[in-house]
């Protein structure tokens, strides 16, 4: 039988370990600390192929620069020395519309077909996904405008989405106010992040998969006629490696011989319990970047991005921007967050996920870089893997493969 380790275990690293448990291998996953430890469990819980975009896109580029000087901004820059090289690449990548429009393209097909996954699956395993959609809100002087750009540029894209107006917007969400203009796109869904996670671990051991907790993976040798892992519990050997390790994905550089690109990009999420009780979707605050989600009891309002900054150093301003920005549209919100987290999202140079096997060496698959799309795009990248694994599938998509950086 093919064994398969796989190192990582949050949503990218189970959905891989769970439909190639589903096809009969004999899978191993490797979590240094324990299912659902890093980023999956903090997201913005959302299945969404309208927000399925290219960060690296002079849209991007534009913004960031005019959020430098602001410390409650959605970005925040500081880079290290380490990471100029980094630095550097991504803006490259962010000079042209064209690239990122076909960016954008892969990412939003990618998204669909991972929505249908993820339907499937939680049918199979109890996920909890909804498919209710996401709600975007717009105010101010440029509402109109901007609701016209994100209607137009969805249904360029094949994807359905509504317009509405301030009464449209109360009656699908009567908890917001303010809001002047919304957009509907019927074709998202929402899950908790960590459940999903946690479903996912119970179907690879229903279908005979192995998930160690609390062991680091310390070396990948690719010498052997069967690639052999050096582990914080000893050593073990597969016929193929999947290394799905989010941000951790770059310490393996030089055991698998190509270059990973992938920065920290740290994100926030704040929680309140008691408030918006009736929401029914995510909802999207467009001019701060930032999306409240409600989740059994409670609404977690998710954002940012810090590239550079201390990963265990919580910057209030964040959090009150963020709560800022959930009272604006959702009213008084209570001072002290009943719950708040940070983490580090795996964001590449071009801002597209390394999704494929290593030149000359098929043996070892990458699954990693997915930044803030890692929830939406976890099932298909288990799917894509998967066929890389078996043969299925050939050379990879020019945009995912990890060899584009050599």
């Amino acid at each position: 039988m093919t064994t398969v380790v796989i190192i990582g275990g949050g949503a990218v690293g189970l959905s891989c370990a769970y439909v190639l448990a589903q096809q009969g291998l004999e899978v191993t996953v490797l979590e240094r600390d324990h299912v659902g430890a890093g980023a999956s469990a903090g997201s913005a819980c959302m299945v969404c192929p309208s927000h399925a975009d290219r960060t690296a896109s002079p849209t991007s580029l534009k913004h960031g620069l005019r959020f430098l000087l602001d410390p409650k901004a959605p970005l925040k820059l500081r880079p290290k020395p380490s990471e100029l090289g980094w630095v550097a690449r991504f803006t490259a990548a962010s000079l042209s519309d064209e690239r990122a429009d076909e960016g954008t393209r892969l990412l939003r097909r990618l998204a669909q077909r991972s929505t249908e996954l993820h339907i499937a699956w939680a049918d199979e395993l109890g996920t909890g996904l909804q498919m209710n959609g996401t709600l975007n809100l717009f105010a101010g002087s440029d509402a109109a405008t901007e609701q016209a750009a994100v209607v137009d540029e969805a249904r360029h894209a094949g994807l359905a989405i509504e317009a509405l107006d301030a009464a449209g917007v109360a009656a699908l969400e009567p908890s917001v106010r303010g809001a002047t203009h919304g957009a509907l796109a019927p074709g998202d869904g929402h899950v908790d992040s960590l459940r999903f996670t946690e479903c996912l671990a119970e179907g690879v051991r229903a279908h005979g998969g192995e998930i160690r907790e609390g062991v680091e993976v310390l070396r990948v040798d690719r010498s052997g006629p069967t690639i052999r892992l050096v582990t914080t519990d000893g050593a073990l050997e597969a016929d193929h490696v999947v290394v799905a390790a989010g941000v951790w994905t770059r310490r393996f550089a030089d055991d698998v011989g190509v270059s990973l690109p992938i920065t920290p990009a740290k994100g926030y999420h704040v929680e309140f319990r008691g408030v918006a009780e009736d929401a029914q979707r995510p909802i999207y605050f467009s001019d701060a970047h930032c999306v409240a989600t409600p989740l059994d009891g409670r609404l977690r309002i998710a954002g940012t991005l810090e590239i550079g900054t201390d990963p265990d150093e919580v910057d209030m301003r964040r959090v009150d921007a963020l709560r800022e920005a959930g009272e604006r549209f959702l009213g008084p919100l209570p001072e002290e967050p009943s719950h708040i987290w940070l983490g580090q999202r795996p964001l590449t140079a071009d801002s597209m996920p390394l999704i494929g096997p290593l030149p000359g060496d098929p043996r070892v698959v990458i699954a990693s870089g997915h930044g803030t799309l890692g929830i939406t795009l976890a099932p298909v990248t288990g799917e894509l893997v998967a066929g890389h694994i078996t043969g299925e599938l050939g050379t990879p998509d020019p945009l995912l493969d990890p060899a584009r950086f050599r």
